[in-house]
């Protein structure tokens, strides 16, 4: 159900679309009125986005809009960028019926999927943190490197720049 908006324009993102977004987000029941009020803001924040993005398209000179446009609009917003939308290729949509479009994938062999070992599991991020000095002192942690190793890493240094002093006669 396309409502009108400003002018004689219908507007491209329908209540029924605004549903079905609260839907996926976590919200149930979305009131016709609330639905109706938002699809005309977010359609002027998509198309305030793409003029953006399309800002960035000309001055890189292509004729292509790429998510790396998109992004760079939604960075200049103060928006988190898309995750998982990089490809230097405009994906190829094929046509099955009037007006339905899909991606072609491809076909992939089920038991040779099957058949590779496991990726490796990715490590969790973390950091740590540890006091190099306290009051001057360093502690004898793991993190810090040994008095010994240190005293042995200055006298490397020295004999490598020729300050070693001069062995007693």
């Amino acid at each position: 159900m396309a409502a009108s908006g400003s002018g004689s324009d219908p507007l491209i993102v329908t209540r029924a679309a605004i549903k079905v977004i609260a839907e996926s987000v976590g919200i149930a029941h979305l009131k016709d009125e609330v639905a109706d009020a938002l699809a005309p803001d977010v359609e002027y924040r998509l198309r305030d986005l793409v003029q953006e993005a399309i800002k960035f398209q000309k001055h890189g000179r292509r004729e292509t809009l790429t998510t790396e446009d998109i992004n760079y609009a939604l960075r200049l917003r103060n928006c988190e960028p898309l995750y998982g939308f990089t490809s230097p290729d405009p994906p190829r949509f094929c046509r099955a019926m009037n007006g339905v479009y899909y991606l072609e994938d491809p076909e992939l062999n089920l038991s040779d999927t099957l058949a590779e070992p496991l990726p490796k599991m990715p490590l969790e991020p973390s950091f740590t943190t540890h006091w190099l000095a306290v009051n001057g002192v360093q502690p004898s942690i793991p993190q810090n490197p040994a008095e010994e190793d240190i005293a042995a890493a200055a006298s490397r240094k020295r004999a490598r720049d020729g300050d070693e002093p001069a062995a007693p006669n």
